[in-house]
């Protein structure tokens, strides 16, 4: 096997006008070409990697291939801000990525990537005969390793009581099937069937999951959904043939697509979860217009949402826009969700005995981000808006955004302090509609899992780089909710009137605020060779009020993250 190099394998006539736009709905990791759809404009990610997969040749076909393994070390001192035993976690977990793809003539592909060992803590954890299994009776005898994971599990005597949740261990899959599509690129475009990413690149509501992006922290298994798709360059097909742009990185897209997002009962139809998507996307890397505008991107989305059971109408709204104009890089992307379901107001009302109504889907989030780079350091600036939630009653909107969990928003507040609170608040939830026999368990999506949600931020940082392989990377968060931050859950169980507002509570059980508080972060890389890196990164967090108990109390917490990369 080689590199390809010879013009053999180039029957790339309709490959390059077919794959462009797939970074809209979709998440190639490289192209028909070899290019790398992920390095479009993106201010707010790092472009790592900077090139796709070299594909290797045999006679017509070829293959292409990566793969990355991270060790990771987390220390928090406390997570559980408000506690005064089990407040801190000390963990070490793996993460092997494998990715590939086969193809013949590059115009017909199977793309597979897959997870293992994903979160699998170091060492033989759990116990002898319970679940996760260690491999021994007794500590002090063990000589072999385990699968399990860090997850949040009833450690007290209440089921619905958040307290009683904590930090536990869980058993972990040893492998993660996280893509698996074929490619087929036609005269009339390209079609992608199968389970792929529900996006490229990291969008405000979806993020693929690929590479090494985040500015701070790691990225897990991104979005992803079983689709049918459809791309291409439709303007191109009104030119003369030798007046055809048949680039990958210049010109207008549109993509079609169809997803089979939830089927709870193969004998039904009405309970199928199902989206349709229109996407257009506008791309020039170097715009003829006098200025020096660079990597010009827009593009604009469209999903419509449905079922039939709950009555679920949801259409999902966004774009965005970015460039590059000498040394400033600038984009929004923004993502709105208007419509209106049952199925939450089916699920609370077996709490409150309020009728069940149809409610309306109101939601907002966007990021913005601005830098000005130099060889030797940036300056960068970031604001993000997720929509909040006021009143949780089954009669009152759903208004609360959340961001994707692969796109991050600092490493302590947001990614763990928060997700730490969320998860036990909906873990209790879940046991309590479960206790009543609640149709559906909505107040899973309680659980933020790291994801940015009812908060407006400020995100300024700084970057130096001494050297090519050394980077030093600081930043202040700063966070603030637009809706007082409560327990949808314990509110509603406390409600004592015909009004809420007066008997709401936050995730510690004291009164609702909307200060998160500040955050200090750094970071420092150190890579080797193009193909390993060594990051040790560290947060302090100064809490606010929606972050305190009854009494007031929130501590401040310290994190310490140390993670060797490995990659190819």
């Amino acid at each position: 096997m080689r590199p390809r190099t010879s013009r053999r394998s180039a029957p790339r006539r309709w490959s390059a006008a077919a794959f462009a736009l797939l970074a809209v709905v979709a998440a190639p990791c490289w192209t028909s070409s070899g290019r790398a759809l992920a390095a479009s404009p993106e201010p707010w990610s790092d472009t790592d990697p900077q090139s796709p997969p070299t594909r290797y040749e045999l006679g017509d076909f070829g293959v292409r291939g990566g793969a990355e393994y991270r060790a990771n070390v987390l220390y928090i001192d406390p997570l559980d801000l408000t506690a005064e035993s089990n407040r801190k976690i000390n963990i070490i977990e793996h993460r092997l990525r494998l990715d590939a793809t086969t193809d013949w003539m590059d115009k017909v592909r199977i793309t597979t990537s897959m997870d293992v060992m994903d979160g699998v803590l170091w060492g033989d954890n759990g116990s002898y005969g319970g679940e996760p299994e260690s491999t021994s009776g007794a500590n002090v005898n063990s000589n072999n390793v385990n699968a399990a994971k860090v997850c949040v599990r009833q450690t007290g005597a209440s089921t619905v009581d958040p307290k009683s949740y904590q930090h536990s261990l869980c058993p972990a899959d040893y492998l993660h099937v996280r893509r698996l599509y074929g490619d087929v690129v036609t005269p009339i475009g390209l079609f992608r069937i199968g389970r792929q990413a529900f996006t490229e690149g990291a969008a405000v509501a979806l993020n693929d999951g690929n590479g090494r992006r985040n500015r701070f922290g790691v990225t897990n298994r991104g979005n992803t959904v079983d689709r049918i798709l459809f791309a291409t360059k439709p303007l191109e097909a009104f030119k003369a043939p030798d007046m055809r742009d048949r680039s990958e990185n210049k010109g207008i897209f549109l993509v079609l697509a169809y997803d089979r997002n939830v089927v709870d009962e193969p004998m039904k139809l009405g309970d199928d979860v199902q989206t349709w998507v229109t996407a257009v996307r506008a791309l020039d890397p170097a715009p003829q217009i006098g200025l020096p505008f660079r990597d010009v991107e827009a593009r604009l989305f469209h999903g419509y949402r449905f079922d039939r059971r709950n009555d679920t109408k949801v259409n999902a709204i966004g774009g965005r826009v970015s460039t590059r104009y000498g040394k400033f890089y600038g984009g929004l992307d923004a993502a709105a969700f208007i419509g209106e379901t049952s199925e939450v107001s089916k699920a609370f009302a077996v709490v409150t005995n309020d009728p069940v109504q149809s409610q309306a889907i109101r939601q907002l989030g966007a990021r913005a981000v601005a830098r000005y780079d130099t060889r030797w350091w940036t300056a960068y600036l970031e604001a993000d808006y997720a929509s909040g939630d006021s009143d949780p009653q089954v009669g009152t909107p759903l208004t609360q955004f959340r961001f994707s969990e692969d796109s991050t928003v600092g490493l302590l507040l947001f990614k763990h302090v928060f997700a730490y609170q969320t998860a036990r608040a909906s873990a209790a939830g879940v046991e309590l509609l479960r206790s009543l026999n609640a149709p559906t368990l909505p107040v899973e999506a309680i659980a933020s899992r790291g994801a940015f949600t009812n908060a407006m931020a400020i995100f300024p940082q700084f970057d130096v780089r001494p050297t090519k392989d050394l980077l030093f990377r600081t930043g202040v968060l700063m966070a603030w909710a637009p809706a007082p931050v409560h327990d949808p859950v314990q509110s509603q169980q406390k409600r004592d009137g015909t009004t809420i507002s007066d008997d709401l509570v936050n995730f510690n059980g004291g009164k609702p605020g909307k200060f998160y508080g500040t955050e200090v972060d750094a970071r420092v890389q150190w890579r080797y060779l193009d193909h390993f890196a060594f990051d040790l990164e560290g947060a302090i967090l100064f809490p606010g009020d929606a972050l305190e108990d009854q009494d007031g109390n929130a501590v401040r917490s310290v994190m310490v993250q140390g993670r060797t990369t490995f990659f190819f």
